[in-house]
C-alpha cells in the first residue's frame, strides 16, 4: 500500500493525538514530547511540517530541552525523513533503534465485537493494570500512564477479553477523522496462541466502525513476526516506516 506525504502526515497527527504526551512544544516545524519518559512515542522529537527545519538547525536546542528534564533525547523519524536528517544524526552519535510499521485496513461490513469482549470508554481499573503489567510498565510509570489516558480526547475505546470473569487481553482503539488507531493489543502470558488477539483485534475495529471510522491503523515493531502475521491476517497492510534515534549502543 502507497501513500502520499500528505496522507502521511495526517495519521502522524491522529496517533499523536491518540497517545498524547503530557506536555508537547512546537520547534521549527518540529514536535518536542514529554510525559515524564513514559514511552519513546511520547517522549520524542518529530517533524510534523513539509518545511521542517533539519536537524542540524534544531538538534542543540532538542538536547537542551531534554537535558532540563533529565532525560536522553530520541529523535523519531519517518521514511518520509530527509536523508539529511538521518545524516546529521549519526554525525552526532545517533543511531537507529526500533524500526517500526504504520499499517493500514479497511473496514469491512462484517465486523462485530467478540461476545467476551467488554469495550469501555474509560478504563476499568482491571485494564490499566493488565496494561501496565503486559508492557511491565513499573509503578515508577503508573501515574504518568493514567495522566496520559485521561487527557485523550477524541473518542476512546478500552477494550477487555475476559474469560471466567478475569481479564486476559488489553487494547486501546481511538477514532479520529474517519480513522481508528490501534494500540498497544496485549494477550497475558498462559492465554497466547488461542487466537485471543485476533479477537480483540476485531473487536476494536467493529468498535471504530461503529464511532464512523472507514480503516484502521497501527503501528508495530518490524521484528515482532508474530504481531505481523496477525496484523496482515486481518487486512493490515504497511503504509510507511519509522524509527528511533538514540545515542549510545
Amino acid at each position: 500500500m502507497r501513500i502520499d506525504e500528505a496522507e502521511a502526515r495526517a495519521i502522524e497527527e491522529r496517533a499523536c493525538n491518540a497517545w498524547p504526551a503530557l506536555q508537547t512544544l512546537l520547534v521549527g516545524g518540529w514536535t518536542i514530547r514529554f510525559a515524564d519518559g513514559f514511552t519513546q512515542r511520547a517522549n520524542s522529537a518529530s517533524p510534523y511540517a513539509p518545511d521542517a527545519a533539519p536537524v542540524a538547525a534544531i538538534a542543540g536546542e532538542v538536547e537542551a530541552l531534554y537535558a532540563r528534564q533529565d532525560q536522553r533525547t530520541i529523535f523519531r523519524l519517518t521514511s518520509l525523513a530527509r536523508d539529511a536528517d538521518r545524516e546529521a544524526l549519526a554525525a552526532r552519535g545517533y543511531r537507529p533503534h526500533d524500526e517500526s510499521l504504520l499499517m493500514i485496513a479497511p473496514l469491512g461490513q462484517d465486523l462485530a465485537p467478540d461476545p467476551i469482549a467488554d469495550l469501555t470508554d474509560t478504563p476499568p481499573e482491571d485494564w490499566i493494570d493488565g496494561f501496565a503489567r503486559g508492557n511491565r510498565y513499573g509503578p515508577r510509570h503508573r501515574p504518568a500512564l493514567e495522566k496520559m489516558l485521561a487527557v485523550i480526547k477524541p473518542p476512546a475505546i478500552y477494550a477487555t477479553l475476559r474469560e471466567d470473569g478475569l481479564a486476559v487481553a488489553y487494547g486501546l482503539g481511538v477514532v479520529e477523522r474517519g480513522m481508528v488507531g490501534l494500540f498497544d493489543i496485549l494477550v497475558e502470558d498462559g492465554h497466547r496462541g488461542r487466537g485471543l488477539g485476533r479477537r480483540l483485534v476485531r473487536s476494536i475495529m467493529a468498535a471504530g466502525a461503529a464511532g464512523g471510522a472507514e480503516r484502521a491503523y497501527l503501528q508495530v515493531l518490524a521484528a515482532n513476526a508474530p504481531a505481523l502475521a496477525l496484523y496482515a491476517g486481518q487486512g493490515f497492510e504497511e503504509a510507511y516506516r519509522y524509527t528511533y534515534w538514540i545515542t549510545g549502543d
